[in-house]
């Protein structure tokens, strides 16, 4: 059976991606809800939607975006709630054989988890590339169009309306979070570990930017010295 043209790949993993985009669509009201909450222009969150392309990392960013920006905080959040898309990328790598580095690095740029798990899922001839590439723009379209509605809206809404507004970037790491761990008993320890330290350098007044390192340190610490107790 000879396979589908890229374009007709494209179209079809658009069309695939209806079922998410009311869930994206969802996500990015909130995200530009919380970014006018957090003091963010529109063209700063448009430009944030449209570059990143994560909810879960434009949240984290979020936490820490007052003045003066603690970029390294900023970076560090980011990369470790964005660091299972290098998984997705290698679980796709063989299926994209046969294409340009120019072409792979587009997708990348749309690289999406339910893109991914919809294009493993296909039991029939498809151009992958092109397919993924659909998906991701057609997400990618819903979250920019989502992102600007949700920002407009809490513009018109009072300060103390929007202020609540800034919990929800807390709620939506903590669920990832917790979807992430679950099942994963042998990191619950390390978790704990990192939450428990966070609370306690916030408690005691310390820099925002200083809670998150580390935190990181503390869980990252506490799994090294098991693995090497284990190793003995």
């Amino acid at each position: 059976m000879t396979a589908i043209t890229l374009q007709k790949s494209a179209w079809l993993g658009a069309m695939a991606s209806r079922g998410f985009f009311v869930s994206t669509f969802l996500f990015g009201l909130l995200f530009g809800a919380a970014a006018a909450a957090a003091g963010i222009t529109h063209w700063q969150a448009l430009l944030m939607s449209a570059t990143v392309f994560s909810a879960s990392a434009q949240f984290a960013a979020l936490e820490f975006w007052v003045a003066p920006l603690p970029l390294f905080t900023i970076l560090l959040s980011v990369f470790l709630v964005s660091t299972r898309n290098i998984l997705l990328g290698m679980s796709m790598t063989h299926h994209l054989d046969g294409h340009s580095l120019g072409r792979r690095m587009l997708w990348l740029a749309l690289l999406t988890d339910p893109a991914v798990v919809s294009t493993l899922r296909l039991d029939r001839p498809m151009e992958k590339l092109g397919y993924l590439t659909g998906f991701g723009l057609a997400l990618l379209v819903s979250w920019i169009l989502s992102t600007m509605a949700g920002f407009l809206a809490a513009s018109h809404l009072a300060v103390v309306n929007t202020e609540s507004l800034r919990f929800a970037g807390p709620l939506v790491m903590a669920t990832m979070l917790m979807l992430f761990a679950r099942g994963n008993g042998r990191q619950l320890p390390a978790w704990l570990l990192s939450g428990v330290i966070a609370i306690v350098l916030l408690e005691s007044g310390a820099p925002d930017w200083m809670i998150l390192p580390l935190a990181v340190l503390a869980g990252a610490s506490w799994t090294l010295l098991r693995e090497a107790s284990r190793a003995r």
